[in-house]
């Protein structure tokens, strides 16, 4: 029964010196600070984002409440339980045998993402992680339907993918029936991340991968999504561990990587007759690439940003005189020419600004060359 009067006072204040306790000061599933929220039978706490999800597994499986929303149907033995759980110790129990390859959620994670809602899923719902199990993802091939962004602007077509971590390959067919692939993409040197923000399909994948043999450094953009979750999540994940074998790499982080920024910016060429362009963005470690549009599968260009000492800088502003930018312009400075680029938004013009100062003032061998 909820305690009233002094008693619930002295369990609110049990409870906010159970929150202070190491590592509950952070959500327990994707570790963004300062949680509001609890469940109290798995013993963590959580941030909104996660508590949502939470709420969907659904009381049999973790019970939610609020620390400052529900300060008066707080028990005693809720606390206790927390107090003798806590994040540290429910994620040794539950994750305790989570693969390496597996993705986890960040703090920076999109609040509707769908490896958050996956990963909560996989923990408490599956219990994929309680042993040393070797699921279906990791056993290296996978094969099944995906839809394949088309030519068309809302164009997806139905196509049947292979993984054959083997041959370091993921080709893609026509359907399940064909012999000959439609495409073949080289896992060794394939990034692949989640696309929400760029398809609008919450289940979808952007696969960047050299556009064939001696493409010199030209790449491709595959956007694939699903019907089911859990499939986009472990397609990744299958695709991390395949990479995981063919480079024996020790770290999670370097089988896949999110962009490090990605959006429109308007662009001028190198002579001072051109006009300003609208662009689609993409910092990928030290490459910046720019496209028509977001979806395009081929980039109209690319540079490869080396550091200050190799004559790299950024600068806040047009450096030409001869130029203005319409709103917000930066200036990229290679030895070879200087990109002159423009924001419309002040916020969008610091982000920019700091993510690619940070590329030119970061060694190289700190942060490699990616696809």
């Amino acid at each position: 029964m909820p305690l009233g009067g002094a008693g619930n006072a002295a369990v609110l204040a049990k409870l906010q010196a159970v929150l202070r306790k190491p590592g509950n000061e952070k959500c327990a599933e994707c570790f963004v600070p300062d949680p509001e929220w609890a469940s109290t039978n798995i013993g963590v706490f959580l941030c909104i984002h996660c508590c949502g999800v939470h709420r969907r597994l659904g009381v049999h499986i973790s019970q939610i409440k609020s620390i400052r929303l529900d300060d008066k149907s707080w028990t005693s033995d809720m606390v206790e339980n927390l107090d003798s759980v806590g994040n540290t110790a429910a994620n040794e129990h539950w994750a305790r045998h989570v693969p390496l390859a597996y993705k986890r959620p960040r703090p920076d994670e999109r609040p509707d993402s769908v490896l958050r809602e996956q990963w909560i899923r996989a923990k408490y719902e599956r219990k994929e992680f309680l042993t040393e199990s070797h699921p279906a993802y990791l056993c290296g091939s996978r094969s099944g339907l995906l839809y394949k962004k088309g030519k068309g602007r809302n164009e997806w077509k139905a196509r049947w993918f292979v993984m054959n971590q083997k041959e370091g390959s993921l080709s893609y067919f026509k359907s399940r029936s064909s012999d000959k692939p439609l495409g073949v993409i080289t896992l060794r040197q394939a990034n692949a991340c989640f696309a929400h923000d760029v398809t609008g399909h919450p289940n979808s994948l952007q696969v960047i991968a050299p556009d064939g043999p001696g493409a010199d450094g030209r790449t491709r953009n595959i956007f694939v999504y699903s019907e089911a979750g859990r499939d986009i999540v472990e397609w990744l994940v299958a695709i991390r561990h395949a990479r995981l074998c063919l480079l024996k790499v020790t770290a999670g982080d370097m089988l896949t990587r999110d962009f490090t920024k990605a959006g429109y910016l308007d662009k001028t060429g190198p002579t001072v007759s051109n006009g300003w362009r609208k662009r689609w963005f993409v910092l990928d470690g030290r490459r910046l690439r720019y496209y028509g549009s977001p979806l395009d599968p081929f980039e109209l260009n690319d540079v490869d940003i080396g550091t200050t000492a190799g004559g790299y800088a950024v600068h806040d502003g047009i450096t030409d005189a001869r130029r203005s930018a319409p709103h917000h312009g930066i200036t990229l400075v290679t030895p070879d020419r200087s990109f002159y680029l423009n924001s419309n938004s002040a916020h969008e013009h610091q982000s920019w600004l700091s993510a690619l100062r940070k590329v030119v003032e970061c060694p190289v061998d700190a942060m490699s060359r990616t696809v």
